[in-house]
């Protein structure tokens, strides 16, 4: 915790004072997310989304930044609000699940044998059968097409066959 108030306080100061930057800024328009600082012992990184300061130091050829004790509290909150929103939504889930599981099977259960009582038709009257007078007259019309198609392809294959007939009797003639 001590660290994490030096760290604070010489960003601070460091901003204050008007210590200048380690890095250029930005371009116009652009948000900044860290802000840099050198100090004595390295440089100090302002995380500008979160307020996390971080002691950055040189280790071999790379920058290497550890956060403050409050960064690191930071985390860890974020990760524990994480995991709660994680679990109720598995657990909405679950519920939707087992929700539509219900649901299905109560449709099935209603295609299969209806109560009495539950009027599935369609907010017309119709009239006896499957089908009302439209629906018949178009189903009709569309077998009657169906039929007249089989019966031409029937006819077409019929002559072909007699014409194949006709060239294997007179190619057996000549």
């Amino acid at each position: 915790m001590k660290q994490s108030y030096l760290a604070s306080g010489i960003l601070a100061l460091a901003i204050a004072t008007g210590a200048p930057s380690a890095f250029a800024e930005s371009e116009p328009g652009v948000p900044v997310r860290f802000e840099m600082q050198e100090t004595d012992n390295g440089l100090l990184r302002l995380d500008t989304r979160t307020g996390i300061v971080s002691l950055c130091s040189n280790k071999g050829d790379k920058l290497v930044c550890q956060p403050s004790i409050d960064g690191i509290k930071v985390y860890e909150d974020e990760i524990t609000r994480l995991e709660a929103e994680n679990d109720n939504m598995r657990q909405e889930l679950r519920r939707i699940s087992e929700a539509l599981a219900t649901l299905t099977e109560d449709a099935s259960i209603a295609a299969i044998k209806p109560e009495t009582g539950l009027d599935l038709s369609l907010a017309k009257p119709q009239e006896e059968g499957w089908f009302g007078k439209e629906e018949e007259q178009k189903l009709n019309e569309a077998l009657e097409f169906t039929e007249n198609a089989m019966r031409r392809f029937f006819s077409v294959v019929e002559e072909m066959k007699d014409d194949f007939q006709k060239d294997e009797q007179s190619g057996s003639a000549n």
